[in-house]
């Protein structure tokens, strides 16, 4: 079967709100970045049956329980997409392009250069979980763009962003809906984490998770170059 490699172009999106505070992050309402008839799609056709649960409930700087799958990763679309719909090769073609990912550094402050994209389907179900916890320094940003049409807020599966690794109570919380998406700057400080999914939520929560790395040069060192600030 043939699929494109390449993403038709869109209108490049705008943020809806940028924050600084904790750390900077940028919110797409939904219909933002996607659209909202490639978002339904999406959800229709969301491939849940090959995803794999990983549990890390010990020790380590995070514990979680998530099912996931890796879409695309240095620069290589996974051998899954060919069983696909289409519009998966299209979304995450777009998403995993440079163009994406520069506008992104771009909206949060960051330094352009050049990243490697990865794309994932995260699929958290009644139970599931990640601590609290900051990325490694080889990240740029994390981004989650949400299919959880008719979510509501008593379902817990909310993304908390702290100020510290101790504070008691989230600065903000984003709750997970129907195509809005959330990105932040990784740094020392970028502390976050998955709030557990309620035993009586009546859907899990599923979204495409990107994570951009600074690239990694010729000496298999990664490029991470000074972060920068981020205007409200």
């Amino acid at each position: 079967m043939h699929h494109p490699t390449t993403a038709p172009a869109r209108p490049r999106p705008e943020p809806a709100t940028r924050h600084a505070h904790p750390y900077p992050h940028v919110v797409f309402g939904p219909g933002t970045l996607l659209g909202a008839d490639d978002t339904a799609r999406l959800t229709a056709t969301f491939p849940a049956h090959l995803l794999r649960t990983a549990h890390h409930r010990d020790g380590g700087d995070k514990t979680y329980t998530v099912n996931a799958l890796t879409l695309h990763r240095h620069g290589t679309p996974a051998p899954e997409l060919n069983d696909l719909d289409p519009v998966w090769h299209t979304v995450v073609a777009r998403l995993a392009a440079p163009e994406h990912g520069h506008h992104m550094l771009r909206l949060l402050g960051l330094p352009t250069a050049p990243l490697d994209i990865e794309v994932r389907l995260t699929e958290y179900r009644r139970g599931g979980w990640m601590s609290r916890h900051t990325d490694r320094p080889d990240k740029a940003f994390s981004q989650n763009i949400y299919l959880c049409p008719g979510w509501q807020r008593h379902w817990g599966g909310g993304l908390g962003l702290y100020t510290t690794s101790s504070a008691p109570d989230p600065a903000t919380t984003f709750q997970p809906g129907d195509g809005n998406s959330l990105a932040f700057a990784r740094s020392e400080n970028s502390w976050h984490e998955v709030f557990p999914v309620d035993p009586r939520a009546r859907a899990p929560r599923r979204a495409l998770l990107l994570h951009a790395h600074w690239a990694r040069t010729e000496d298999n060192t990664a490029h991470h170059p000074a972060e920068a600030p981020c205007g409200s």
